[in-house]
């Protein structure tokens, strides 16, 4: 039987392994950062209150250029529409939950832990601990990421530029969506969203990423219906 201790730390594990992308991807926003205007400590504040490297990434180039306020909140906002989409189908799952409970864990979330911890949550739904899975899951890559971004904030630019992090971003986000690809199904709604995110690159806003997704679903889901 599950205790709190043995959830959360299943979660903490269960993480663990992605770190090997996550950390570089922290030191590339962390240098992007401090390769601004903006002072490393407000940089550090940031990446606190903005807990998404994407939309961090983003907005510092669209401050360091003269953004209004508006546009640069705006463009975060729509980077992180995809957190919506995880939010759905976490929601039955911690409906049990608190306010401060769920606000807690939303303020956690990210790509990581939520690949980490949606199946385990999935399969002990009936389970009032296993929401601890995604706790865990979710601290762990919340001190990763601020360490990491941290690292790249006071200590970036003496990294040797031939390290070549960049190149572990799409490693990492290649690496959370493979084990999730196990049928036909999945297999056409990665290909379509795949297909999707290249040809609306250029869309306003950064919104490529969110089309793509929601085509991808959207296709997915339909073959699937018609299937059954």
């Amino acid at each position: 039987m599950s205790t709190p201790r043995s959830e959360f730390l299943s979660g903490v594990k269960a993480l663990l392994p992605i770190l090997l992308g996550v950390i570089p991807f922290g030191m590339i926003s962390g240098i992007a950062v401090a390769a601004t205007r903006i002072p490393p400590a407000s940089g550090f504040v940031m990446s606190l209150l903005v807990f998404s490297g994407a939309a961090l990434i983003v907005a510092v180039q669209q401050m360091n250029t003269g953004a209004p306020a508006l546009v640069v909140l705006f463009s975060a906002l729509v980077i992180n529409l995809r957190f919506m989409i995880y939010s759905a189908s976490l929601a039955p799952l911690l409906r049990r939950l608190s306010r401060a409970r769920k606000s807690l864990l939303a303020y956690l979330l990210s790509d990581q832990a939520y690949a980490a911890s949606i199946t385990h949550m999935t399969e002990n739904a009936a389970s009032p601990v296993a929401w601890l899975h995604f706790l865990g899951a979710g601290l762990t890559m919340w001190l990763a990421w601020q360490l990491s971004v941290g690292i790249g904030l006071f200590v970036g630019a003496r990294l040797p530029a031939s390290w070549s992090l960049e190149f572990t971003i799409p490693l990492t986000f290649l690496a959370l969506a493979a084990p999730a690809i196990k049928d036909r199904f999945t297999v056409a709604a990665a290909v379509v969203a795949g297909v999707a995110a290249v040809l609306a690159g250029a869309a306003p806003f950064k919104s490529g990423l969110v089309i793509a997704a929601l085509l991808g679903i959207l296709f997915g889901t339909l073959w699937e219906w018609r299937s059954a």
